[in-house]
């Protein structure tokens, strides 16, 4: 599960924006932190996840960023510091 906190490059319009299985009630589970790149390394999207160690943590890129963007990384941030799965 995974939703969208910060649209850096189409005036917030994506902010909300959220996986299929996103349920309010469960939001407090969304607390890894990740960021959407294209292949220059510039962050388009920022967002939450309940996810960040296994498969289920390429959901934001597979689910929404290849498809509607075209990005190509997904970064979590772990201990101040952002890293590529």
């Amino acid at each position: 599960m995974w939703t969208i906190t910060n649209d850096l490059v189409d005036d917030r319009k994506k902010v909300g924006t959220s996986s299929c299985n996103h349920d309010e009630a469960k939001s407090a589970l969304l607390k890894h932190h990740f960021r959407l790149l294209d292949d220059d390394g510039q962050v388009y999207y920022e967002g939450v996840s309940d996810d960040c160690h296994s498969q289920r943590a390429f959901a934001p890129l597979e689910d929404f960023g290849k498809g509607y963007a075209g990005w190509t990384e997904v970064q979590y941030c772990q201990a101040g510091c952002w890293n590529r799965l």
